[in-house]
């Protein structure tokens, strides 16, 4: 059976490659990813069976714009992308009647039930990877074991072990995150909330809104940042004394 075609349109070049990989997992052919400025003439030139659109794309055109455009022009599904909306962004994106919201980060379950259900209603009966739905049936997330050291991180089309020990800090990026090593920078489709449960507490504690520290890997404290081997990240005031107190000072 021949592979649906989907285009991506997003302008975070590193979440639109990680939907790209997702999308090639589960038995999907990316056949475009653009930032929004050349979206309806990519869809005109590589004709995909369903769209992925960033409903906060940068630009002339925004995601809701182009949503528009695709409704009075193509007979195709698309999908709205969105971390955050104000209301009226919302209102007018459901005037577009697009086929589908997710939520990022999504996972591999969400991206997939949506996408059949939007080539679904629009003629398509495609299985991911040919498997029957009771095989595609994931596990329910398990808790993670507080002896492991070490946390499993996806990049691409691999799986890549990740040690807590070589974890400098992690970042918030959107509603994803990134974890930073001395020599990579790893991003994950978690929030912060859920990295800080994920990681051990107690070698990994927030130090500010957008940041959590591995504790094994400060090498000073100044005023208002945490210094590493590789760079430093801010403190914030709210979370200065816990802290401060986590750390045997003379």
């Amino acid at each position: 059976m021949t592979k649906p075609k989907i285009l991506i349109s997003e302008d975070e070049v590193i979440i639109a490659e990680d939907i790209a990989a997702c999308l090639e997992d589960l038995g999907y052919e990316t056949c475009a990813i653009d930032t929004g400025e050349d979206t309806l003439d990519m869809i005109r030139e590589t004709k995909p069976d369903l769209v992925l659109l960033d409903i906060n794309l940068r630009g002339g055109s925004d995601g809701v714009d182009i949503g528009s455009q695709i409704k009075k022009e193509f007979n195709i599904p698309f999908i709205y992308l969105t971390a955050y909306a104000d209301k009226s962004t919302i209102d007018r994106a459901k005037k577009t009647e697009p086929d589908g919201f997710l939520v990022k980060p999504f996972d591999e379950k969400s991206l997939r039930s949506t996408i059949e259900i939007a080539l679904y209603k629009h003629g398509h009966n495609h299985k991911p990877n040919g498997k029957s739905t009771a095989e595609q049936t994931e596990p329910e997330h398990k808790e993670m074991d507080p002896l492991q050291d070490y946390i499993f991180v996806k990049v691409k089309h691999r799986i890549i072990k990740v040690m807590y020990s070589d974890i400098l800090w992690v970042e918030a990026y959107d509603n994803y995150s990134f974890i930073v090593t001395s020599d990579q920078k790893y991003l994950v489709s978690s929030t912060l909330k859920d990295m800080e449960h994920k990681l051990p507490s107690h070698n990994f504690v927030r130090v500010h809104r957008s940041y959590i520290a591995n504790l094994d890997k400060v090498e000073a404290l100044e005023e208002n940042a945490v210094v590493f081997g590789k760079g430093e990240i801010p403190i914030g005031k709210s979370y200065k004394k816990t802290l401060m107190s986590r750390f045997n000072i003379l």
